[in-house]
């Protein structure tokens, strides 16, 4: 992701900010904490300022301009991307022409042929019912004056139909892997999560979803966990990215994100299927404005990751990687 961003001065100590390592991790698990000179201070750079955007379900940095972000509603919102600074402040919306938001509950950004790219992901599925699922590709708008106009439009690039091998699966965490041609899923009620890959250039007929790997490494709701309303549902895949150089992924759930080394000349599966680094959230209930997390992006060309959250004027929160 190609952007340099400048943030709020207000900092917040990690400690401070994320809760006490020692309290919100699970100790009995085996996946390390990252330490605090790995991911520094955690910053709150601004809130979501578009008062439609209210169930931000996916973020991704602009290839095309700096300090701006792209973002996506879920169901019932129609088929907009949403354009912000990096503060959160609403630069307007853009109509995908030709697209129906049935779920979108997946976004990245990726340069293909030198042109950059968004892809949305419409495979929201609370009940698994649908047989099929839609990946929407388009060619990044570009900003001609301060915001969007009312009237902004995007024509699709193309579209990908696709459905899973085995049965019917809930899915909001997506990255494109543009110099393997890959689109890469990672399932959200399955226990374990499971990873799939798509070609990111398709037929126009439906095609079927290859399953690479099952994600083990992510722990499933502690003892703790379970006494809470919402739980169980803490340790779900919400979001995925994959970095700009293609060595890392991070995996956001309801309860932390887990970043994920990737070795040269390894696949994603490998990857996945390796031990993460756990960066510790702050619980649902500890935060009004970072109670439902679901997208998470690299920004500064890997060194830092976007978090935020559903909810109207959720805060966006910065976390240093390197």
């Amino acid at each position: 992701m190609k952007i340099y961003c400048k943030y709020l001065p207000l900092l917040v100590g990690f400690s401070l900010f994320f809760g006490l390592n020692g309290s919100l991790a699970d100790k009995k698990k085996s996946v390390p904490l990252a330490d605090k000179a790995l991911f520094g201070n955690a910053q709150r750079s601004g809130r979501l300022g578009d008062d439609q955007l209210v169930e931000c379900s996916g973020i991704d940095t602009s290839l095309a301009a700096g300090n701006l972000i792209w973002a996506i509603n879920d169901n019932g919102h129609g088929p907009f991307i949403y354009a912000l600074r990096i503060d959160g402040r609403s630069m307007g919306r853009v109509l995908v022409v030709g697209a129906q938001n049935r779920d979108w509950e997946g976004l990245d950004t990726f340069l293909w042929q030198g042109r950059p790219m968004i892809l949305i992901a419409d495979f929201g599925d609370n009940q698994q019912q649908h047989d099929t699922h839609t990946l929407y590709i388009v060619e990044e708008p570009k900003l001609g004056g301060e915001r969007f106009s009312e009237s902004s439009t995007v024509k699709l690039a193309w579209r990908i139909v696709f459905s899973y091998p085995d049965h019917k699966h809930d899915a909001e965490a997506v990255s494109v892997d543009a110099a393997g041609g890959k689109v890469l899923i990672l399932t959200k009620r399955d226990n374990p999560p499971l990873l799939f890959e798509l070609p990111l250039i398709a037929p126009d007929y439906p095609i079927i979803a290859k399953k690479t790997a099952a994600v083990r490494q992510i722990p499933p709701p502690s003892d703790e966990d379970l006494l809470h309303k919402y739980g169980k549902y803490r340790s779900q895949p919400t979001a995925l990215d994959l970095s700009p150089d293609g060595r890392q992924a991070v995996v956001l759930t309801y309860k932390h994100a887990y970043l994920f080394n990737r070795e040269r000349h390894n696949s994603w599966a490998a990857a996945l299927s390796g031990q993460p680094q756990t960066i510790p959230l702050p619980l649902p209930h500890d935060r009004s404005d970072f109670r439902q997390r679901e997208a998470i992006c690299f920004v500064a060309g890997g060194r830092a990751l976007l978090i935020t959250s559903e909810g109207h004027g959720a805060g966006i929160f910065r976390l240093e990687t390197r």
